[in-house]
């Protein structure tokens, strides 16, 4: 009669088998971390500064660029000719958020490059003192150099918050030139009648009417002005926080150990898995071939007792 220990020695042999694999797994997982550089200390930016209001400063500023595109408009296509091209009017605005324990440097980059692509500061401000200070600045950009620009000042300290927003403006730019037109076609008819007799009464009132659109015709020119192309610029909106190096609580080589375990922890039912259906498939597939040689061997006999 076998002992009980004769019995559980297979499962024994089996879990033996699971843990040495697992532990074998974990062990591999553990050095290839380590050797990549995983235990390094491990160290975060603990930013200092609040700054109020968030990134709702220099809306007042208003920077628009062109750019040349085909009219797509049949009525505005010339007959028998080359596609007619015309100038898109577009508002492009980068919000890039950045803190740093190296405060002073990084806004002395930013300033470099400011100046490298001749970019101008048409908002500033500053806030807190040293140790929490903070940096907002609203550039104007060169169309051409506001990709160059984007991607160099990311590298600036640790990058926090990246959005680039375009807004087409031409419907606006041709709205206000259509205005300015129908303003000026008023002004020209109401001018008209000055040379007219009349009422020293009506004569005044038409002279307020007609002071009161050249005043508007005036500030659709300013406006009109913003799009002009001698002044194009995109808006590269820059808020610099300043922050401090704050070393882990937590011991680098147990965060490593502790992912490692995970990891394994995932894949290693997943590998018995794989394991285990190669098996189940190789022995269908045996078995397959099995019945297919009795098949044919059965054949073969019938044919020769035929």
């Amino acid at each position: 009669m076998s002992s009980p220990d004769t019995h559980n020695a297979p499962l024994r042999t089996a879990l033996l088998i699971f843990a040495a694999g697992f532990l074998a797994l974990f062990l591999i997982r553990f050095g290839f971390g380590y050797l990549d550089g995983d235990s390094s200390p491990r160290f975060i930016l603990q930013e200092q500064s609040n700054f109020g209001g968030g990134w709702e400063f220099a809306s007042d500023i208003k920077n628009y660029a062109s750019l040349k595109r085909k009219i797509t408009s049949m009525a505005s296509a010339p007959v028998g000719g080359a596609p007619a091209t015309g100038d898109q009017k577009y508002e492009k605005i980068a919000n890039i958020g950045l803190k740093s324990a190296e405060f002073e440097k990084e806004e002395e980059r930013i300033r470099q490059l400011i100046g490298e692509k001749d970019a101008l500061i048409q908002f500033e401000q500053r806030q807190g003192l040293k140790g929490a200070r903070s940096l907002r600045l609203a550039v104007g950009v060169d169309p051409k150099f506001f990709d160059a620009f984007v991607e160099k000042v990311q590298t600036f300290g640790e990058l926090t918050r990246l959005t680039i927003d375009k807004a087409d403006k031409t419907n606006e730019y041709q709205d206000l030139q259509a205005k300015r037109r129908a303003l000026e076609k008023t002004r020209e008819a109401l001018s008209g009648l000055k040379n007219r007799d009349g009422e020293m009464r009506a004569l005044v009132e038409l002279e307020q009417q007609i002071l009161s659109l050249e005043q508007q015709i005036q500030g659709l020119g300013v406006s009109l002005g913003d799009f002009d192309a001698e002044n194009q610029f995109v808006t590269v909106k820059l808020m610099l926080s300043e922050a401090r190096i704050v070393s882990a609580s937590v011991h680098p080589l147990i965060v490593l150990a502790f992912e490692s375990f995970a990891w394994v922890l995932f894949y290693y039912p997943l590998l018995w898995l794989g394991i285990a259906v190669c098996g189940v498939s190789l022995f269908i597939g045996v078995h397959l071939l099995r019945l297919a040689g009795q098949m044919f061997a059965a054949a073969d006999a019938r044919v020769a007792n035929a």
